[in-house]
């Protein structure tokens, strides 16, 4: 999760896609779920995908300063290994000091990723499932319908 932790520090949009599975190498695509609260409210949510993510990150970027802080912390987190395939589960905070005024700037929520080898050996994240802990959080969810358009 550093490179994603990294990419998140660095505003870095070609880092931050790296970090997911790229069908071109491994015969299946990302999917993203979001919190059920959240894709209720913006249903954009319900067909996420790769491109989606590259337009949410490109856009909150590009509302970003490069002097502006972005930090992802996670916490409590848990790794179950196989031979083909992990599951990673933690506790996040992401703060995003973007400069549109109306969107939060941090969110925090719980996430699980399922990552993958590609025919390169690389690992990436195939599926995120994204839940809120609080019924009061406002989750990364959110912050990606508020930046896909």
């Amino acid at each position: 999760m550093i490179n994603l932790q990294f990419a998140i520090a660095e505003k870095n949009t070609n880092n931050y896609m790296k970090c997911f599975i790229d069908s071109a190498f491994a015969g299946t695509s990302f999917r993203y779920f979001a919190d059920a609260p959240t894709e209720l409210q913006f249903p954009v949510l319900a067909n996420w995908n790769i491109n989606s993510e590259r337009i949410y990150y490109t856009n909150l970027v590009s509302v970003t300063s490069t002097e502006s802080s972005s930090n992802l912390f996670l916490s409590n987190d848990n790794l179950i290994t196989s031979i083909d395939s992990a599951i990673y589960d933690a506790d996040y905070l992401l703060v995003f000091n973007h400069n549109r005024q109306v969107t939060p700037k941090t969110t925090k929520g719980k996430l699980r990723f399922v990552l993958i080898p590609d025919s390169r050996n690389l690992w990436g994240i195939k599926d995120w499932y994204d839940f809120k802990n609080a019924p009061e959080d406002t989750t990364w969810s959110f912050l990606k319908a508020s930046f896909v358009n």
